[in-house]
């Protein structure tokens, strides 16, 4: 079985933690905080509970197909859906990141993102799209020019209400019908 999980330096600390994916046709990317210790375990992105609202989103937004095995980040990728994470260390929660190693992975993902001409950034958290966006208030798409020409997505929070939540991905949803 496939797994994504790499060893590199991150701020001269050697870290086990998940290689960049970067499909060959890039229609969009999934940008987190960092990744957490069950999705390195495992070797996939968003393995744990919260991280498979995001996935269960994009199903039910039909973005991707409700398959029965593998995982939801290769079929992702299979169709133009990368994910990188800001941070590569990974930690229990997002508080444990520290400031520093925020702004040294915000300027290389900054980099990546403009080599890569991603049309559209789906930040799977609102701290993610923040710490490259600065402050903002809301979800969904956001207006910004911190991204060049890439459209920047901000993912409802996994405990938005419904009503709210179904709301903002529709726009997702019509985006990716027309992309």
């Amino acid at each position: 079985m496939t797994h994504h999980r790499i060893e590199l330096d991150w701020m001269g600390q050697k870290v086990t933690t998940l290689s960049d994916l970067w499909p060959q046709d890039l229609r969009a990317v999934v940008v987190g905080i960092n990744p957490a210790p069950r999705s390195v375990e495992i070797g996939h992105y968003y393995q744990g509970n919260l991280g498979q609202v995001l996935f269960r989103r994009l199903r039910n937004l039909g973005i991707l197909g409700h398959q029965a095995e593998g995982f939801e980040d290769d079929q992702a990728l299979s169709i133009g859906i990368g994910f990188t994470d800001v941070v590569k260390r990974p930690t229990s929660n997002a508080a444990e990141v520290r400031p520093e190693e925020l702004a040294f992975g915000k300027g290389i993902l900054e980099a990546e993102l403009a080599a890569r001409q991603a049309p559209l950034v789906i930040f799977a958290f609102k701290q993610a799209a923040e710490t490259m966006l600065g402050k903002f208030r809301g979800n969904g798409f956001i207006s910004t020019s911190a991204l060049g020409d890439t459209r920047a997505f901000v993912m409802p929070g996994p405990y938005e209400s419904a009503a709210t939540a179904n709301a903002t991905l529709k726009d997702l949803q019509n985006y990716w019908g027309r992309s």
